[in-house]
C-alpha cells in the first residue's frame, strides 16, 4: 500500500468531517456523506474497510447500502503491485506456478483474492496481502482514538487495554496467512460432520506469510438467498444457526468476521449450503466460559436463579456489575429473548436496543463496561447471525436448536450454583412471569388473557386501537407505560384499570 501515514492522518480527517455530516437533519447531505464515507473507508483499506463492512451490516438500511460495496466491490490494488509478493513467497516466477490468473482481483480489508487455475486444472482462489498493509494498520490503532479512550472519563475502571490487546491478536493473527491456513484447516475438519457447511480446502504448498492459496468455491449472496423460496430460506436460517451453535458451544471456536463478503450460498440437492470464507478473524472460547454462557442462557429460559453468578463466570466486572445487579435478569431477557421462545421466534419483534435502553438508561456504560475483551469477537459473530436471520426473514426455534448442547452438559450445567441471594432483586424470580389481561361485564368476568411478561413490549397491537384510546383517554400512555415497565425491570405491577361510566364494565391490566 503506497500511502504515507501522514497521507492516512489526512484520511481520518477526512472520515471525521464526513461522519459528522451524517448526523444532518438534511437528507441530501446525509446521503453524500454516506457515500463518501464509504468510499473514504475503502481506500484506506485495512481497518477503516473493516470498520466499513461491519456497518455494511447495519439495521440503519442507508448506511448499510452505502458501504455494501467495502464487502465485494471496493477496488483492489493493479496486479503488478502485489506480483512481487507472490514471486517472493513461491520464489518462481508466478507463471510457472499457476497456468493462469485473473489480474482484476476481489478487494478485502487486507489483502485482495485472485482467480487462478493451476497447471493440473485445479480452479484456486489466491490471496496476496497488500503491500504495507502491517505499518498501516498500526497507523490505524495509534490513530483511532477510541481505542485510547472510549468515551471522556469512562476509562476510569475501564479496562482498555485487554480491549487493545485482544483486538492487537486479532490483527496479528490475520496478518499471518499461515496462521489462517491453520485456522481454515481446523475448520474444515470440525465441520466435516455438518455436510451443509462448506469450508474452501487450503493448498499447503502453495501458501505463505502474505499468501493464502484454497480451492475456489462458488456460491450466492445473502442478497440473492433473500429471493430463494420459503422453505429453502427457513432451511438456511435453520443451517446457520445450528452450525453457530455446534461451534460455539461444542468446539468453542467462532468466525469472528461475518460480514456479507465472507458467507456465500447455494442449493444442493440434499438441501442449502453455507460456503464460508476468511479464517483470519477466529476467536475462541474456553470450556469454563462455554458452560458459563450456557448456564446463563438456560436460566433466563426457564426464569429461575440468579443472573449475577455465571456473568461474573463468563468475565463480567463484578464491581460494574453490582450497582445494576436488580437489572441483570430484566436485562439477560431481553439479550436472550430468542432462545426464550418455545418455538419460531420473529427476530423483527425482538426491539433489543430500545428495550436495552429503557431497562438500563444511563446504567447501560455500567453494564457495556462491565463485558470482558474475550467477548468482543463472540459478539461480533452473533450479530452477524442475527444480521442473515433477519435478512432470511425465516423464522427459526432457537430454544430446540439449543436443546442438544444443554443436554450434553446436563451434568455440567444441575452442577452450577445459580442459587438466589437472600434478596431476589435482580434474579428471574423478581420478574413478573405473565402479563393478564381481565375484562368484566356487569360485574362478572367475561373474559380473563394471560400473555408471556415479554408480551408487555408488544401490548398495544394486543389490545388494539379502541383500548389504547382509552387509556390514553385518562390520560396515560401506552409507550410511556412499556418504557415505566422496562425501568422497573418487569417487576409485578398494576398496569392500568377503567370502569365505564355509570356502568360496572371494565378492564384491568397488571403483571403477576
Amino acid at each position: 500500500m503506497r500511502q504515507s501515514l501522514v497521507g492516512r492522518g489526512v484520511g481520518y480527517v477526512d472520515l471525521a468531517r464526513q461522519a459528522r455530516k451524517m448526523r444532518s437533519k438534511d437528507e441530501t447531505v446525509r446521503a453524500n456523506a454516506q457515500k463518501h464515507l464509504s468510499m473514504r473507508l475503502g481506500k484506506l483499506r485495512g481497518l477503516p474497510q473493516k470498520i466499513g463492512q461491519i456497518l455494511s451490516m447495519s439495521r440503519d438500511e442507508d448506511l448499510a447500502e452505502a458501504t455494501q460495496n467495502l464487502t465485494d466491490g471496493a477496488e483492489p490494488l493493479p496486479f503488478r503491485e502485489v506480483e512481487p509478493i507472490l514471486r517472493e513467497t513461491w520464489e518462481l516466477p508466478v507463471e510457472d506456478v499457476v497456468a493462469s490468473i485473473d489480474p482484476h482481483g476481489l478487494a478485502a480489508s487486507l489483502g485482495q483474492v485472485h482467480r487462478a487455475e493451476l497447471p493440473d486444472g485445479r480452479e484456486v482462489a489466491v490471496k496476496v496481502q497488500y503491500p504495507g498493509i502491517r505499518k498501516a494498520v498500526k497507523a490505524d490503532l495509534r490513530m483511532l482514538g477510541w481505542l485510547s479512550s472510549p468515551v471522556g472519563d469512562l476509562r476510569r475502571g475501564f479496562d482498555m487495554n485487554a480491549y487493545r490487546s485482544e483486538i492487537l491478536r486479532d490483527l496479528e493473527e490475520e496478518l499471518d496467512y499461515r496462521v489462517e491456513a491453520k485456522h481454515q484447516q481446523r475448520f474444515q475438519q470440525i465441520l466435516a460432520g455438518l455436510p451443509e457447511w462448506i469450508v474452501p480446502q487450503v493448498i499447503d504448498e502453495f501458501c505463505g506469510e502474505k499468501v493464502l492459496v484454497t480451492s475456489w468455491v462458488e456460491g450466492e449472496q445473502i442478497e440473492d438467498a433473500t429471493r430463494w423460496p420459503a422453505n429453502d430460506r427457513f432451511e438456511l436460517a435453520t443451517t446457520l444457526l445450528r452450525g453457530f451453535l455446534h461451534m460455539l458451544f461444542r468446539e468453542g471456536l467462532i468466525h469472528g468476521d461475518p460480514h456479507p463478503g465472507n458467507y456465500r450460498f447455494r442449493r444442493a440437492a440434499e438441501g442449502p449450503q453455507v460456503i464460508l470464507y476468511d479464517y483470519g478473524s477466529v476467536t475462541s472460547l474456553s470450556p469454563d466460559h462455554r458452560l458459563a454462557l450456557l448456564k446463563l442462557i438456560e436460566i433466563t429460559m426457564r426464569r429461575k436463579g440468579d443472573p449475577f453468578k455465571p456473568l461474573a463466570a463468563l468475565g463480567f466486572d463484578e464491581r460494574l456489575l453490582l450497582p445494576i445487579r436488580d437489572k441483570l435478569a430484566a436485562v439477560c431477557s431481553v439479550l436472550f429473548d430468542p432462545f426464550g421462545a418455545p418455538g419460531q421466534y420473529d427476530l423483527s419483534q425482538w426491539k433489543r436496543a430500545e428495550r436495552m435502553e429503557d431497562i438500563l438508561g444511563a446504567d447501560r456504560w455500567n453494564f457495556r463496561m462491565s463485558a470482558p475483551a474475550h467477548l468482543i469477537f463472540i459478539m461480533r459473530a452473533f450479530a452477524g447471525l442475527c444480521y442473515y436471520l433477519d435478512k432470511l426473514g425465516a423464522n427459526v426455534a432457537w430454544s430446540i436448536a439449543l436443546q442438544p448442547h444443554l443436554d450434553e452438559a446436563r451434568h455440567l450445567l444441575d452442577d452450577f450454583d445459580v442459587s438466589a441471594p437472600p434478596t431476589q432483586a435482580g434474579t428471574f424470580d423478581s420478574i413478573a412471569r405473565h402479563l393478564k389481561i381481565c375484562v368484566t361485564e356487569k360485574g362478572q368476568q367475561k373474559v380473563a388473557l394471560t400473555f408471556p411478561c415479554a408480551a408487555i413490549d408488544d401490548i398495544a397491537n394486543l389490545m388494539g386501537d379502541e383500548l389504547c384510546a382509552r387509556v390514553q383517554a385518562q390520560g396515560q400512555e401506552i409507550d410511556a407505560i412499556v418504557r415505566r415497565v422496562r425501568a422497573q425491570a418487569y417487576v409485578p405491577q398494576d398496569l392500568f384499570e377503567f370502569q365505564e361510566t355509570d356502568s360496572s364494565n371494565g378492564v384491568r391490566v397488571w403483571l403477576e
